[in-house]
């Protein structure tokens, strides 16, 4: 390894090009500090480019609250770079579907009494058609005032282009990972070669546990896999669809036994006559190729048009999960100047702009400490770099 670079020096080097690490870019910069950003891949290039496409309400009292600045934060992105990102004024709305059951007649009075500013409303069989004739008529729902399409990646590359503008650096396709010294974050190793930094953050999603701690020791975010397919679909409904049972509990994924056994869920994101079907929760990388079919299959059990619809590309992404559904936005306590934002789960773009402005004032000392349900020393500290 050779010698600290004196040429490139800054003040904060940061890991990872998703929504998150250029938000937490654009604020640093905005700030007047100096950024590098450095990514393995491009821009956008995991979950942040290959996601549903859809801002949604994540229904958690704590994420509930970063969820509301991001859209404001898109909000003032959208009119400062409109041809490069759009938000729509209002939320297309999202309709929870399933079988008439009493579980999701009660669930629709649970969240009427826990979330009354998304006007829940029940909407039996029948109903349902009447309001989105693609539906298929046995076919219950719960609307909730919320969901806001956008084009996968759209909203990370603007915002990386606002931190460009605002001074942030960019070095795509270098490996990288922190260079830590004595105890605490000295800078970077880009391509083996130490660059000196007064602060390290990791925004690398999925991967982020194992870039701080390469021995494995220390797993909160585990990736979560998932897989969309885009499909022509000229009679597709206004409303996002999600199936109303989706529910991923963090600490039960399975494992390879669990392959033969498990299912997709249903969730469709309209976008014109493109619109997005998916979705897979997979503990294990997919064969995207074997599950397309699977999501048709299930799929075609509330939307009809789904079987004949004309099939385009599929993507497939881990998402960061972090063990108890919620990020890490803090310091790594047991290395000084080591920081992270990762583990959002599939709320990354719905969250990802707040989360950043979370870490930059926790960085500049604006804020003292995170919140205690974000705080990555939850999870107790990584092993010491040997």
């Amino acid at each position: 390894m050779t010698d600290a670079r004196a040429d490139v020096m800054p003040d904060v080097a940061l890991i990872g090009a998703g929504i998150v690490g250029v938000s937490v870019a654009a604020h640093l910069a905005a700030a007047g500090t100096s950024v590098t950003v450095y990514e393995t891949e491009a821009v956008a290039a995991a979950a942040s480019g290959r996601n549903s496409g859809v801002v949604q309400q994540p229904l958690d009292p704590v994420l509930g609250e970063l969820h509301l600045e991001t859209l404001e934060q898109y909000r003032e992105l959208a009119a400062e770079a409109p041809e490069t990102f759009a938000l729509p004024t209002d939320p297309a709305g999202l309709l929870l579907v399933g079988d008439d059951t009493p579980d999701l007649r009660a669930a629709a009075d649970d969240m009427r009494r826990s979330h009354p500013q998304l006007d829940p409303q029940y909407l039996a069989p029948g109903e349902v058609t009447r309001l989105e004739p693609a539906v298929a008529a046995d076919v219950a729902a719960i609307r909730l005032a919320i969901g806001y399409p956008v084009a996968p990646g759209a909203a990370t590359r603007a915002m990386a282009a606002r931190a460009e503008r605002l001074g942030a650096r960019f070095e795509i396709g270098r490996a990288v990972r922190p260079w830590i010294r004595d105890g605490r974050a000295a800078g970077v190793l880009v391509d083996g070669q130490a660059v000196a930094a007064g602060t390290v953050v990791v925004t690398a999603g999925p991967w982020s546990a194992g870039i701080i701690d390469p021995s494995g020791e220390w797993t909160p975010i585990r990736p979560l896999w998932g897989v969309v397919v885009e499909i022509e679909l000229p009679d597709a409904p206004k409303h996002v669809l999600e199936e109303a049972d989706i529910d991923v509990e963090p600490g039960e994924l399975g494992g390879d036994a669990d392959r033969a056994g498990w299912r997709p869920s249903f969730s469709l994101v309209p976008a014109g006559t493109a619109s997005t079907l998916g979705s897979t929760f997979l503990a294990w990388e997919p064969d995207r190729d074997a599950i397309v079919p699977r999501l048709i299959e299930h799929g075609a059990r509330f939307v009809l048009g789904v079987a004949g619809a004309r099939i385009g590309a599929s993507r497939a992404c881990a998402r960061p999960l972090s063990l108890d559904g919620r990020p890490l936005i803090g310091r790594i306590p047991s290395v000084e100047g080591l920081w992270i934002a990762a583990g959002h789960g599939p709320w990354g773009i719905s969250t990802g702009p707040a989360s950043g402005r979370l870490l930059a004032d926790l960085i500049r000392g604006r804020v003292a400490a995170p919140p205690p349900a974000l705080d990555p020393a939850r999870f107790g500290a990584p092993p010491a770099p040997g």
